[in-house]
């Protein structure tokens, strides 16, 4: 572990004597910064996301009273701007339509609800979750929230008996009122925020950078096979593991030091707020850092000089940062794509960090990030086992 830590500190030190790569990681992504995020601050609308109806399966079994204020509550013109219902006449109906792609979410209200909810008896709906995390608690949050409308039904029912609920459903005017109760207009943030162009680009920069710290290590890598100097690193006392990982650990360092100082510049300098949980933050960079080391030892492994080295770098983040909207925010059919890149989940990651956004959301974003790097990380270790780092 010593002689890891000696190989890590010499690549720093090697890195930090190298002016151009210091300029290119350190200043160049501040400079783009504030490049794009002055130039586009016009242009570039600091609004709240905009929420995509989620296409719900509903199926109701019950034709009780209770029906009339739940189709009147769907139905309103403003519950549709959340929720797009489609009626169907089976659970099985509904689950496939869930894995076809017809419908993003399920509602399945049982036969005796209404009885059951009047009598003051045990009584549920299934929710069915689709694909979407994020669709999934759009419809989460507008159909648990009406039915704590409906406890407090079952509870006055308790309270003032069945038939006192029962006069109520009965007034048309009741079903007027449910969907301004529920449906209501907001910011995705919860301290209400909204994220400029000067923090998009500072996001987008910041990951794009972050990967390419990767390359010098790619580079530093295949530069002792091209200067023959592997033979006389391995006729020390280190073994190919030793200067291997100890390359990637120094530039590793190198990346977590240069996303440092990219964020507290912004911060301090900009006036960019990267939220209030450094934790997530931290874990965030260090996912990126994995990645693209990973990277770097895969390109390390099959190019075989610097020149293909840089070139296939640039290609594979340019096109990261393309697809994932680093450069154009949105681009329709492509964003698809995009989901599938290190990019996308790092900069949604910290996006809702800067909205203060929802935890299990920002959580989900963070976890498919760490398990992308893991598998590129996993991958890349399989590789090294199989061709080796030698001349």
């Amino acid at each position: 572990m010593r002689i890891l830590w000696t190989v890590a500190g010499y690549e720093l030190l090697r890195l930090s004597r190298n002016k151009v790569v210091m300029l290119v990681l350190f200043l160049l992504p501040l400079l783009l910064i504030l490049i794009l995020g002055a130039a586009l601050s016009k242009e570039f609308k600091a609004e709240d996301v905009k929420i995509t109806p989620v296409k719900v399966a509903v199926v109701n079994q019950d034709p009780s009273r209770w029906s009339e204020p739940l189709k009147a509550y769907l139905d309103n013109a403003r519950t549709k701007e959340i929720l797009q219902t489609q009626e169907l006449s089976s659970r099985d109906e509904a689950v496939r339509a869930l894995q076809e792609g017809r419908a993003e979410y399920g509602l399945i209200v049982p036969e005796g609800f209404g009885e059951a909810l009047l009598q003051g008896k045990p009584a549920s709906w299934e929710l069915i979750a689709g694909k979407d995390r994020g669709q999934n608690l759009i419809a989460e949050t507008a159909l648990e929230s009406y039915l704590a409308y409906a406890n407090s039904m079952q509870a006055a029912a308790l309270t003032l008996g069945p038939q006192a609920v029962m006069n109520q459903l009965a007034d048309a005017s009741v079903y007027a009122g449910i969907p301004e109760t529920f449906v209501a207009e907001g910011r995705l943030g919860n301290e209400g925020k909204e994220y400029t162009a000067l923090q998009y680009y500072a996001v987008s920069m910041l990951v794009m950078f972050m990967l390419y710290a990767g390359m010098t290590a790619s580079i530093s890598l295949v530069n002792e096979r091209e200067d023959h100097t592997l033979f006389r690193l391995g006729s020390m006392p280190v073994t190919m593991n030793q200067i291997l990982f100890g390359k990637m650990l120094g530039n590793g360092l190198l990346s977590l030091l240069q996303a440092g100082v990219i964020i507290g510049v912004t911060h301090y300098a900009y006036g960019v707020d990267w939220g209030n949980r450094p934790a997530i933050l931290l874990a965030v960079c260090l996912a990126v850092t994995l990645a693209s080391m990973a990277l770097a030892m895969l390109s390390s492994l099959y190019c075989r000089n610097i020149k293909s080295v840089t070139m296939a770098f640039q290609i594979v983040i340019m096109l990261m940062t393309f697809l994932s909207g680093g450069f154009i925010p949105q681009l329709g059919a492509l964003e698809r794509i995009g989901q599938l890149t290190v990019n996308h989940w790092a900069m949604q990651s910290i996006l809702q960090l800067m909205l203060d956004g929802n935890q299990q959301l920002v959580l989900h974003h963070v976890t498919v990030l760490a398990a992308i790097a893991a598998a590129l990380a996993a991958v890349a270790y399989a590789a090294y086992r199989k061709v080796g780092y030698r001349e």
